[in-house]
């Protein structure tokens, strides 16, 4: 957690951020403890002067009666609160106001398409003003970010919608809106949100795998869901732990999934290693679509337990043997079982279903559908 989103009150900041008795280092900050961020003078003219970061804080009682923590952010940027355009202390910086719907106010800034970005702050995009109930023209609001801001990764009052870009309305984005302003989250998402599950609700626009013009993959209550999950780090294939696109009920699989690999005996997993959720594509050989086109499936192609040890479907498995013998091979089965006798997937395909699966087992949710192997 980086020291400008200390009005966050967040437990767990790194051990180099900024406390609240003004202790430790300011990103972009002087000697002095003040942020050192960039002032528009005059037309065309910017220079860097020292901002005083010393605010006073306090807590915001709307005309709702709720309450919000309306704590400044250490170095003003877009998404920040504020009470007028000078806390914005940013060149082009302009305050969205409480008295505009905004809990504790909101720094932003015009745009045509692009928003600027800051580093170590959640990155932001630009919407129309008319889809938060504004000006019809464009402003940059902050994005979504679960790494940065726990559970719907924006700000108190604030809650993670999925808006389009101004003037591009095929590009969208999960950006920060006051609560209870745009569409409520689904019941699936709630329960993401009770367990504890980072994710970003997004939208998904309408495709067609290849060759296949007439077949749609489409993805019901689509979000983006950010590892780790539950503590369990899922990586793709390639090593990354980039954010994948799920169905919100696959999203509630996988937590339930990450659950049961954190628990197997005799050690438990911190790490799935995957080979991808949602892929516009037909099942091969064949014109009917996959799972993974309507993100309804993740591939699992192994693990790392909490000893260190790495368990590959390819490597570990054992093929053809009912009662595996090895601990590696135990483990897998077991895995299985468990995702069976649950009924986290009510598909599972091992590398007992055919060679196409030698390297992964692949679980989905298709609706109605009953079958492991």
């Amino acid at each position: 957690m980086l020291a400008w989103l200390g009005g966050c009150n967040t437990p767990g900041a790194r051990d180099d951020a900024w406390e609240p008795d003004g202790t430790g280092p300011l990103p972009g900050s002087t000697s002095d403890g003040t942020a050192s961020v960039p002032t528009q003078t005059g037309p065309g003219t910017t220079t860097t002067d020292a901002v005083d970061t010393t605010l006073d804080t306090g807590v915001d009682e709307s005309s709702t009666g709720q309450s919000y923590d309306c704590t400044p952010w250490m170095t003003p940027w877009i998404g920040g609160p504020c009470m007028q355009d000078g806390d914005c202390a940013y060149e082009g910086g302009l305050c969205l106001r409480e008295d505009e719907g905004f809990p504790c106010g909101t720094c932003s800034q015009s745009c045509a398409m692009l928003c600027p970005d800051l580093d170590g702050a959640p990155e932001t995009f630009c919407v129309d003003g008319s889809d938060v109930g504004i000006e019809p023209t464009g402003y940059c609001l902050s994005k979504c970010d679960p790494e940065l801001l726990p559970g719907n990764g924006c700000r108190d009052g604030y809650e993670c919608a999925a808006l389009s870009r101004f003037m591009e309305p095929g590009t969208t984005a999960g950006v920060c809106v006051p609560e209870g302003y745009w569409e409520p989250m689904t019941a699936c998402q709630h329960a993401l949100v009770d367990r504890g599950v980072a994710f970003v609700p997004t939208t998904h626009e309408l495709d067609h795998p290849d060759g296949h013009p007439e077949l749609d993959c489409i993805i019901v209550d689509p979000v983006l869901l950010y590892s780790p999950v539950l503590g369990v780090d899922l990586r793709g294939g390639g090593g990354d732990t980039d954010p994948v696109l799920v169905a919100c009920e696959t999203a509630i699989a996988i937590a339930d999934t990450a659950q049961i690999a954190t628990d197997m005996a005799p050690i438990g997993a911190h790490e799935i290693i995957h080979y991808g959720t949602y892929n516009c594509r037909v099942i091969a050989g064949t014109s009917t679509l996959s799972n993974h086109a309507e993100a309804r499936a993740i591939d699992i192609a192994g693990f790392v337990l909490d000893d260190g040890s790495q368990l590959t479907v390819l490597a570990d498995w054992e093929d053809g043997v009912a009662m595996p013998v090895t601990p590696e091979g135990q483990w897998l089965r077991g895995f299985t079982d468990v995702l069976w006798e649950t009924m986290t997937w009510n598909i599972i395909l091992t590398p007992e279903y055919n060679a196409d699966h030698d390297n992964h087992f692949h679980v989905d949710l298709t609706p109605g559908g009953m079958f492991y192997e």
